[in-house]
């Protein structure tokens, strides 16, 4: 199985969120962080060189899930699925536990939070939850186990930040 990991893009700070009476979880993609997330998932569809994502699952928080909606009408994919597991705080084994009861996929590209989205990586490189790498807004990883996601068993394909998939597009 094939999982993309995608950080949201560019989103209002959390200070002018508070300003306006805005919680975490409603904070929007900004106006820059939408042309700049659009252009990385142009380059993500060259990244992929025509395979196919059979779902998006994406955090419902809304950065996450308007980032989802632009990846979905870029790469021309129907299934958006919003997922718990991705909200921030859920953990790595909040995310496998979800995975491993859905249908069996060939790629999943999963949208979601930092620190988290590096934490499940990692765990599914090496096992342990310390973070070996980060991801920068609208930064992407490809992952490939030979079955479910399981701890250690995850190959890192790739791993590309906003600026690579834009300069791809």
């Amino acid at each position: 199985m094939d999982i993309l990991v995608f950080r949201h893009g560019i989103a209002l700070e959390r200070e002018e969120a508070a300003r306006l009476g805005l919680s975490d979880a409603e904070r929007p993609v900004t106006d820059r962080g939408r042309v700049r997330t659009r252009a990385a998932a142009r380059g993500l569809m060259a990244a992929l060189r025509g395979a196919r994502v059979d779902a998006i699952v994406t955090s419902p928080y809304l950065r996450a899930a308007q980032t989802a909606a632009l990846l979905a009408e870029c790469l021309q994919i129907d299934r958006v699925i919003e997922c718990d597991a991705l909200v921030p705080g859920q953990g790595p084994s909040a995310v496998n536990a979800w995975l491993r009861e859905q249908p069996a996929h060939k790629c999943q590209l999963l949208v979601g939070h930092e620190p988290d989205l590096s934490e499940w990586v990692s765990w599914g490189l090496t096992r342990r939850h310390d973070r070996l790498l980060s991801f920068k807004k609208a930064g992407c990883c490809l992952l490939e186990f030979p079955g479910s996601p399981e701890a250690g068993t995850g190959n890192l394909r790739w791993l590309l930040t906003a600026a690579q998939l834009r300069a791809l597009a």
